[in-house]
């Protein structure tokens, strides 16, 4: 059974995939606030392709590290919603969002939205803004990542 699913709306149409996983890993930081990272790996094969990247026989993989005021246990609860305007922090010179196909992007504008949590399983829709996955040259409109998923939130 599936974690959930992973779309991205290329320039194109949309490529589709099950996720083969979804979990969610937090620690605490030095500020007293916490990292929450949820991470998405996809299942092949996908769902639906598109003409151009039908060849390519790759698992994607989406990862966004949210920094929370609250231990993830209470801040993670359905109706709460966080944004992540930029990947690149400056001040910390750290990437916060990864999506792989065959390379690793940053993904902007950010966006995570929890919709559902019953225990340890977050159903949570994070979306995300990243280069397209087979044009890195920026001749393409940005790619824009969706993944709906019953993340498991590790303790």
């Amino acid at each position: 059974m599936s974690a959930g699913k992973m779309t991205w709306h290329r320039f194109n149409g949309d490529e589709v995939y099950d996720l083969e996983s979804a979990t969610i890993e937090h620690y605490k930081d030095e500020d007293g606030s916490f990292s929450v990272t949820f991470r998405a790996d996809a299942a092949a094969p996908p769902i639906q392709t598109l003409p151009d990247t039908e060849a390519l026989h790759v698992k994607p993989f989406a990862e966004w590290t949210f920094n929370l005021p609250k231990i993830p246990v209470l801040a993670l609860q359905a109706g709460h919603n966080f944004m992540m305007l930029k990947a690149y922090d400056d001040r910390t010179r750290d990437y916060y969002t990864n999506f792989y196909f065959y390379e690793h992007e940053p993904m902007d504008e950010n966006e995570l939205n929890i919709l559902e949590r019953h225990g340890l399983i977050v159903r949570a829709r994070l979306t995300g803004m990243t280069t397209d996955v087979n044009y890195y040259d920026g001749s393409k409109p940005r790619t824009k990542v969706v993944v709906e998923a019953d993340f498991t939130l590790a303790l």
